[in-house]
Formats: structure tokens, C-alpha cells, sequence
């Protein structure tokens, strides 16, 4: 594989937009990590070509640069004039100013998203600096998914985008996020149960503050589709709604007990104490419910060993137990 990558390496200067998310997609489907020089040239050369990429070959490379770990050097880290000069262009990143902002890659996506001007990335002053740093090029990429507000990107895209956001630990801007809540919400009725989940998830992971009636709506979409969310999916939203610090509808809650309930037996112990945590969480006593009852009573999830059931001070306060 490493002679392939050289290969690749040697020309990569005459590689179209879609070569490069190919190549890179391939690469993280094999989890093959290239050297430090060639993820440098790389990255020049996707700069070289964001206004060629369409939003699946866009919303591919950021999955692959989550998948491969391409985190972006926190910005504290460039040379003091570098980050002077990113603090004043901070909203070209954000798309505040410059742009008017309005199954993981498993297929390939067709639909096209518009050029963006020379503003909307980092200006020539930081861009020779920010080649030193480590997935600098994420924050362009960023800037340019949202150039038309996310305008003609597919369900599956931009659930690609948010995933690998949170998969890299990387809170995008403000701009960006009120650009994509509206786009996704367009789309909630497109998404899969492993999409939503995922979006809830990398939301959650990221720590954004969300607005109440968006994470409802989003949660409604989730609950009418109740019975294709498997045990898995099921314990990723309440987590994920929990660690947002939101308190679903009655109606919701009602209907996900009754989903615990049904598909009890396929839960993992770390799920099933994901489950608690978040039941917890939204307020619920341990007396008088039946799921509850069923956790206390489960043999396998008391014994499973995870993080949050070797702690008996946390798993205590999960289930509501005295010492």
C-alpha cells in the first residue's frame, strides 16, 4: 500500500476534485494512513480545487479525514502573526460576512454545490502558515459546504458533514451550524434511523447549544420511526438528547419506554446503562417503572463491564440504589 500511496503521491498535481475524494475515501475505507508529506500536498491540492467539489465528493473527504483522525492543530498553536491574521478573517471560516449562509459514504451523491468567492477562504497572509498545521484545510472545506446554504446537498451529505465533525471532536462556526440546522430539518423525513441518530449524536458530542422546537421536531421524526430503530440506535438518542441537556415530550418519552420495553433483551449492559443514565437524566424515579424494574432485575447488564457499571458510586446514582 505504500507504494500505491507514493504512486498516487507523484501525481497528484493532475488530480481532478473527485480524484481526490475518491483517493482519500479508499484510504479511509482501508484505514491506511499516509505519510505527513503526502497528507501536506494533499491538502493543497484540495484547496486547489474546493470550488470543483460537489457536495458528496465534499462531504466524503471530511468523512474520510474523521475516519483517518486528520484533526485540525487548535489555533493557539500558529506563530503569533498567523494567529492575528486568522482572528480577523475568523468569519470567512464562519461564512458570516463573505457568504450568505441561509450509511457514511457508502453511495455516491450527484448534486452540486456553488463556487464560492476568494474571501471565503483563509487569506494569502495565513494560508502559508496554515500549511504547516495539521488538517488546516477542514476549515475551508467548512466554509465552502455552506458558500449557498447548503443549497442542493443531499439527506445523506450532510449527515456525512455533522458525523465527521463530531467524529473529530471539531465545533464548527456559528454561521455554519445556523446555516445547516434549517438544511437538515429540511431533510428529517429523508434521513435513516442510523442517520438521525448519528446527527443527534455528533451534535451532542460537539456540545452545540441547539433551539428547543429544532430538537423536538428532530426527536418527533425519530419516534414515528420507533420500530426500525434497533436497541443500538435507541440508547444513542436518549444519550445523545440527555447530554444536550434536553427533556423530550411526554408523548416521546412514553413511546421510548415502550420501545426499551419491547427490545429489552437486545440491549448491550453499556446500552442498557445509557439507557438509565438518560431515563435519569429526563427526570424519572427509579419507583414504579417498569423499566427500571427490568434494568434491576437483568443479570447481564449488572455484570457487563463497562466504564460506567465498575464504578459503584456512578452506578448507584444511575439506578437510584443506597449504599
Amino acid at each position: 500500500m505504500d507504494a500505491v500511496a507514493q504512486e498516487i503521491h507523484s501525481k497528484l498535481a493532475h488530480f481532478r476534485a473527485q480524484d481526490l475524494s475518491n483517493t482519500l475515501w479508499a484510504f479511509a475505507m482501508l484505514k491506511y494512513q499516509p505519510t505527513e508529506i503526502w497528507w501536506q500536498d494533499f491538502e493543497r491540492q484540495v484547496y486547489g480545487a474546493l470550488t470543483d467539489l460537489t457536495d458528496r465528493q465534499l462531504a466524503n473527504l471530511l468523512w474520510a479525514f474523521a475516519v483517518l483522525e486528520r484533526r485540525p492543530v487548535v489555533a493557539d498553536t500558529l506563530p503569533a502573526a498567523a494567529s492575528a491574521s486568522a482572528s480577523t478573517s475568523s468569519s470567512a471560516v464562519g461564512c458570516a460576512d463573505v457568504l450568505s449562509c441561509s450509511g457514511a459514504a457508502a453511495g455516491a451523491g450527484a448534486a452540486a454545490s456553488g463556487g464560492v468567492g476568494c474571501s471565503a477562504v483563509p487569506q494569502v497572509e495565513l494560508l502559508a502558515a496554515s500549511e504547516r498545521r495539521s488538517g488546516w484545510v477542514l476549515d475551508p472545506l467548512l466554509a465552502h459546504s455552506c458558500a449557498r446554504g447548503f443549497s442542493g446537498y443531499s439527506a445523506g451529505s450532510l449527515h456525512l458533514l455533522v458525523w465527521s465533525l463530531g467524529k473529530l471532536h471539531h465545533p464548527p462556526p456559528a454561521a455554519w451550524l445556523e446555516g445547516f440546522l434549517p438544511a437538515a430539518e429540511s431533510q428529517f423525513f429523508r434521513f435513516s434511523p442510523t442517520e438521525l441518530s448519528n446527527i443527534i449524536w455528533a451534535l451532542a458530542k460537539l456540545g452545540v447549544e441547539l433551539p428547543g422546537p429544532w430538537l423536538d421536531k428532530l426527536l418527533l421524526v425519530a419516534q414515528w420511526r420507533f420500530p426500525s430503530f434497533p436497541a443500538r440506535l435507541l440508547s444513542i438518542v436518549a444519550w445523545s438528547t440527555a447530554t444536550l441537556n434536553h427533556r423530550p415530550q411526554q408523548e416521546w418519552l412514553m413511546c421510548f419506554e415502550e420501545q426499551v420495553r419491547a427490545k429489552f433483551l437486545d440491549f448491550t449492559g453499556h446500552e442498557l446503562a445509557c439507557v438509565a443514565w438518560s431515563l435519569r437524566r429526563f427526570g424519572y424515579s427509579t419507583r414504579n417503572n417498569a423499566v427500571f424494574y427490568m434494568l434491576q432485575k437483568q443479570h447481564r447488564f449488572l455484570a457487563a463491564d463497562f466504564e460506567i457499571l465498575s464504578n459503584p458510586k456512578l452506578l448507584r446514582q444511575v439506578l437510584g440504589w443506597k449504599a
